[in-house]
């Protein structure tokens, strides 16, 4: 039997919840498990909240069933309105969405990204890449490579201190002095 109600009790480790029925007269359930994708080799977590308002599969004796799923209501609606959306918003603003219309994954994150890989990890983009940090930005690694097309072309913009010495394989071009610790430049001659 399909009956609503609301979370009033959270079983982390166990992954179960406690459901008070909105239409048994505030009856509370016994410890209810929570349909997950995959719970095997591979596993989903994620708990109802407390006061979240799910949907429930019972037995006729209203003791032994499943939380099929939290649901939408007045009080708690949608936070996108978009059939063609797949959005998760979380409790502290940061959001993540993939909307499949204009080919575009989004996320806003409030706090840090962490990932790790015991691989590699592979970034190929068929347009461009654009970063932008309000702070630095720092690459550590044994040796790094920076490749462009053919002919290869870059640039740097900006100020910038090597640490260490300069190798060059061709020729230096400068438009402005090379000035050394003593004083000399590239246009002093002895």
């Amino acid at each position: 039997m399909l009956r609503f109600g609301v979370v009033v009790g959270v079983d982390e480790s166990r992954g179960m919840v406690r459901v008070q029925y909105t239409d048994m007269d505030g009856e509370v359930s016994y410890w209810l498990a929570v349909l997950k994708q995959k719970t095997l080799k591979d596993k989903v977590y994620w708990m109802p909240d407390v006061g979240e308002h799910v949907a429930v599969l019972i037995d006729e004796n209203a003791e032994e069933g499943v939380v099929l799923g939290a649901i939408y209501s007045s009080a708690d609606s949608v936070p996108v309105s978009n059939k063609d959306k797949c959005h998760i918003k979380f409790e502290d603003g940061t959001w993540i969405e993939y909307d499949r219309a204009e080919h575009k994954l989004r996320a806003e994150i409030q706090g840090d990204i962490d990932v790790k890989a015991t691989g590699r990890c592979d970034l190929d983009c068929q347009s461009q890449i654009y970063i932008k940090s309000a702070s630095n930005i720092t690459i550590q690694a044994p040796t790094i490579n920076m490749k462009g097309g053919s002919p290869a072309e870059g640039w740097f913009e900006g100020n910038f201190r090597l640490i260490g010495n300069l190798e060059v394989q061709g020729n230096i071009y400068v438009t402005g002095s090379i000035i050394d610790e003593g004083g000399n430049t590239n246009h002093h001659s002895h």
